[in-house]
């Protein structure tokens, strides 16, 4: 078992295992904590909202080979004049984490829940029903970053762009149409 606390142990043992969810989201403006239960939860120095069963998480694969796995967050029951604000917040490239965790007897955490997922964030995806609304977000492995390709080109005005100041790149379109003579 990964390096789960002794007291998570002893909870996973114990006739009734109470698991929960965390989910910290980076928005436009600000971090939100979500968990999978109802009313606040404390941990970690923040407040976690409880979604209840307004929150899902997709199945949280785990393989052995080396290759990107994503999962989808959806948060539904969004009421629809809320809907723009909602979409307003959601930026991609921001992190999100879900951290697997397990309560007590009087419904306290238990110490240290365990990273189940850390990803970024993609576009949104939006489910309209007749008085609220369902916000999917995929949450992409690092690793998927490394099939995308890379813009830029090795040319002064994509350097300047990045970097105005830098004129190491000024000769380069000047340079392709030169003639050198290697010989001597």
């Amino acid at each position: 078992m990964r390096n789960l606390t002794l007291g998570a142990q002893t909870a996973l043992e114990s006739s009734a295992v109470r698991p929960v969810f965390l989910v910290s989201c980076g928005f436009y403006d600000q971090t939100i904590y979500m968990w999978t239960g109802i009313g606040n939860l404390s941990w970690n120095g923040q407040t976690w909202v409880g979604v209840g069963n307004l929150g899902t998480i997709s199945p949280i694969a785990e393989v052995i080979a080396t290759q990107a796995q994503g999962i989808t967050l959806s948060l539904s029951g969004i009421p629809q004049n809320l809907l723009n604000e909602a979409l307003g917040q959601v930026t991609t490239a921001k992190q999100a984490q879900v951290y697997l965790g397990f309560l007590d007897n009087s419904g306290n955490i238990i110490a240290d829940p365990i990273p189940a997922f850390v990803g970024l964030m993609d576009q949104p995806s939006i489910d309209l029903s007749t008085e609220s609304a369902t916000i999917s977000i995929s949450v992409e492995n690092r690793l998927s970053d490394l099939n995308r390709a890379r813009g830029g080109r090795y040319t002064e005005q994509d350097q300047r762009a990045r970097h105005p100041n830098d004129g190491g790149l000024k000769y380069v379109a000047w340079l392709q149409d030169q003639f050198i003579n290697w010989r001597g």
